[in-house]
C-alpha cells in the first residue's frame, strides 16, 4: 500500500511544471502526511482539452456512494486489477489525472514493528502520480470531484520496503496520459510501468509519520542508517 504521501513545491512550480495556472492559494499548502479521505490538487483536462488543476478527495467516490465518506477505501487501485471494476474502467478511459506529490511514505514491517521510508525521485523535483478521478453528485446536487491512486509492480529500490508503488507518468507524457481518449494497449503499456529505480532515492524517516496528526517537514527528514 501506498496510502500517505507529502505535497511539498512552491504554487510557480508546480503550475511551470504541469503547465497550469489557477488563483486559488489554498491548493498548493503543504502537508506532509497526506492520508486517504484529504482533499488533494489534481491535474486534469476538462471536456475542452484544457488543463487545469482541481481540488478532489483522495478516495474515488463510486456513482451510488451515500455521502463523501464512501471513497477513503478507494484511494488506490492497482493498474492490473482496473478491468475487475466497471466504473474504475471507465474512468480510466476519459478521466485519468495526475496527482502531484514530493514523495510518498512505506512502511517495512517486521514481527517487532513497522519503520517508515520517504521515497522520492533524486532530483528532489515533484512527481506526478497517476490517477483517475470521477464526479459524483451530492443528493443536494453539489458535485465533488474524487481520485484513487494507480500502483504497479514495485522497482528494486522500493521492493524491500514493499511490493507494489505508486505509477509515476514523465513530464513528456503528461498530455497523453490527460488526453480525454482511450489509450492504446500499446500507450498503456508504456505509460503505466514501474519506475526506473536508479531516478529515486529511499530514505528512512521518524515514525512520527505513523500518527496522521503529525505534520512538518521534520517527517521526511532522512534518519541515519
Amino acid at each position: 500500500m501506498s496510502d500517505r504521501f507529502v505535497f511539498d513545491a512552491p504554487k510557480q512550480l508546480i503550475e511551470q511544471q504541469f503547465g497550469i495556472h489557477s488563483d486559488r492559494e489554498d491548493y498548493f499548502e503543504s502537508d506532509y502526511n497526506i492520508s486517504p479521505g484529504a482533499r488533494i490538487p489534481i491535474i486534469i483536462n476538462d471536456s475542452e482539452g484544457q488543463r487545469q488543476i482541481r481540488q478532489a478527495l483522495w478516495g474515488l467516490l463510486p456513482p451510488d456512494a451515500d455521502d463523501e465518506r464512501a471513497g477513503a477505501e478507494h484511494y488506490e487501485r492497482a493498474a492490473g486489477e482496473i478491468g475487475d471494476n466497471s466504473w474504475v474502467a471507465e474512468c480510466l478511459e476519459i478521466r485519468r489525472c495526475l496527482m502531484p506529490a514530493q514523495g510518498f511514505y512505506k512502511w517495512k514491517t517486521t514481527s517487532k514493528k513497522s519503520t517508515p521510508f520517504y521515497i522520492r525521485l533524486l532530483t528532489n523535483e515533484p512527481m506526478a502520480i497517476a490517477g483517475v478521478y470521477g464526479i459524483w453528485e451530492s443528493p443536494s446536487g453539489r458535485k465533488v470531484y474524487s481520485c484513487t491512486m494507480l500502483t504497479t509492480e514495485a522497482n528494486v529500490l522500493v521492493q524491500p520496503v514493499g511490493d507494489a508503488m505508486p505509477v509515476i507518468i514523465d513530464q513528456e507524457d503528461y498530455e497523453e496520459w490527460l488526453h480525454r481518449e482511450i489509450l492504446t494497449d500499446e500507450a498503456r503499456d508504456r505509460l503505466i510501468r514501474t519506475y526506473p529505480m536508479g531516478k529515486m532515492a529511499v530514505n528512512r524517516v521518524s515514525e512520527k509519520v505513523n500518527d496522521v496528526d503529525n505534520n512538518g517537514p521534520e517527517l521526511i527528514q532522512p534518519i541515519p542508517k
